[in-house]
């Protein structure tokens, strides 16, 4: 089983980060995105082209979308990542 599409975590980071208001580590934010998915350890192993896992980056993309200046509210993200 592949892992989910962008898209499929953004429900799960959006959740997480408005949960933790004051800010959060991506770090924190990518393991509470992959345990709302319910990732397999075969799905958190999955590497792209860089030997990023995937599911990092799919879930920092949508992070540092949800951080840019066109939206003025977000939360503050990657602190101490």
């Amino acid at each position: 089983m592949s892992v989910p599409t962008y898209d499929q975590f953004i429900e799960p980071i959006l959740r997480y980060l408005a949960a933790t208001p004051e800010g959060a580590a991506a770090r924190d934010a990518h393991e509470a995105a992959a345990d709302a998915l319910n990732l397999s350890e075969a799905q958190r192993q999955e590497l792209i082209a860089s030997g990023q896992a995937t599911y990092k980056n799919r879930a920092g993309w949508l992070m540092t979308a949800s951080n840019a200046p066109a939206c003025p509210a977000a939360p503050s993200v990657g602190i101490g990542s």
